[in-house]
């Protein structure tokens, strides 16, 4: 596995268990208020971060420079995005809901370039 899908992976499973844990919590205090959030922590930061990966372990996404910006970038959205909905719900609160949304949306788009460049590269012998 190279290290940039290690890092996607990683990242995943770290967040599986933050939404596994937020979770919890809600069920043992019967509080559900914070559902976006979890429901945003397995979707952006659990499946994302995982199916990026898979990407770039399969090769549709090429791995290099652009790719550990992407995982960044990546990163800060999976984190900022809940975070900013927590801040929503309980504070009224928008900036960071909104910071975070615009970058997972780069993340999707820096995939997106990664993902037409493997495509468009010449073909190389096995």
């Amino acid at each position: 596995m190279r290290s940039i899908d290690k890092a996607f992976f990683i990242l995943a499973v770290l967040m599986a268990l933050a939404g596994m844990l937020l979770g919890i919590q809600m069920g043992m205090a019967h509080d559900f208020q914070l559902v976006p959030v979890h429901t945003h922590i397995n979707l952006v930061g659990w499946v994302s971060l995982a199916l990026f990966g898979i990407g770039y372990r399969l090769g549709f996404a090429r791995a290099g420079v652009l790719a550990v910006i992407h995982f960044w970038v990546a990163a800060a959205g999976a984190i900022l995005l809940p975070a900013g909905i927590y801040f929503a719900v309980t504070r009224e609160q928008q900036a960071v809901v909104i910071i975070g949304s615009l970058l997972t949306l780069a993340s999707m788009l820096l995939f997106l370039v990664n993902v037409v460049r493997a495509w468009n590269a010449p073909a190389t012998a096995s």
